[in-house]
C-alpha cells in the first residue's frame, strides 16, 4: 500500500483499477480527437487501451460518460474539493492563480479533443443535461461553498454567491471558446489569462488610486 488516496492508503487492487481507468481515458481522448465523438466508438477505444470491450463498461456506462470522464480529468474535479479545503488556509487570490493555472495548462494538452467533444454537449439534448448536471453544477457547488465560507470568515466582502461562482465560470467558459475559435490575442495570450482574470476579480478595472 504506497499510494494513498487523501492521506488514506490505497491497495495494489485499487491502484491498478486507476491506472486502467486512465489508460481508457487516454484512449478515449486520442480516439476522440482523431474520429471524433460521433465517429468513434467504444471499441476503437478499448483496442486503443488494450482492453475487452466489456472492461470499458465496469468503469463507464457510455461513450456519454467517457466524455464527461475527460472533462472532469481536465477540470480535476476529484481533488477539487481537497484544493477548496487546503485553499481556506491560504491567500484567495494566490489559490485563484495557481487553480487556473494549472486547468489552463490541462486544456492546452487537450484541446483536439475538446474540439472534437464539446459541440456534443450542445447539440445532444441528452448529453447536455448530463453535462450539466454531472459537471457544470458539481463545480459550481463547491465553489459556492468555498466563496461562502471566505465571505463567513470575512476575507471577501458578502456578494449574490450562487451568481458570482457563474460569471467566473462563464468567464472562464467563454474564453476557452474564444481559444477554440483561434483568437489570436487569447492565444497568444494564455499563459497571462490567470494573472488577468484574477485582477480582473479582485482588484476590479478602477485605477488603483480611486477610492
Amino acid at each position: 500500500m504506497s499510494d494513498t488516496a487523501q492521506g488514506q492508503p490505497i491497495s495494489r487492487r485499487e491502484r491498478l483499477k486507476r491506472e486502467r481507468k486512465e489508460r481508457i481515458l487516454d484512449a478515449a481522448a486520442a480516439v476522440f480527437a482523431g474520429k471524433g465523438f460521433h465517429q468513434a466508438t467504444v471499441r476503437d477505444v478499448a483496442e486503443l487501451a488494450d482492453v475487452a470491450d466489456g472492461t470499458i463498461y465496469n468503469y463507464f456506462d457510455s461513450k456519454f460518460d467517457l466524455l464527461i470522464g475527460l472533462l472532469a480529468r481536465l477540470a480535476r474535479l476529484e481533488t477539487l474539493p481537497g484544493e477548496l479545503t487546503e485553499a481556506l488556509q491560504s491567500d484567495a487570490r494566490d489559490f485563484f492563480v495557481a487553480a487556473f493555472h494549472d486547468r489552463i495548462e490541462r486544456i492546452e494538452q487537450g484541446e483536439e479533443m475538446l474540439r472534437a467533444l464539446l459541440p456534443q454537449v450542445f447539440v445532444r439534448p441528452e448529453l447536455r443535461e448530463r453535462f450539466y448536471q454531472q459537471y457544470v453544477q458539481r463545480i459550481a457547488t463547491l465553489l459556492e461553498q468555498y466563496l461562502q465560507a471566505q465571505i463567513e470568515l470575512g476575507r471577501m466582502r458578502p456578494v449574490n454567491v450562487p451568481l458570482t461562482v457563474r460569471m467566473v465560470q462563464g468567464m472562464f467558459v467563454g474564453l476557452l471558446f474564444l481559444r477554440i475559435l483561434g483568437d489570436e490575442p487569447l492565444q497568444s495570450g494564455w499563459e497571462d489569462v490567470p494573472e488577468a482574470l484574477a485582477t480582473l476579480v479582485f482588484d476590479g478595472l478602477n485605477p488603483e488610486d480611486r477610492e
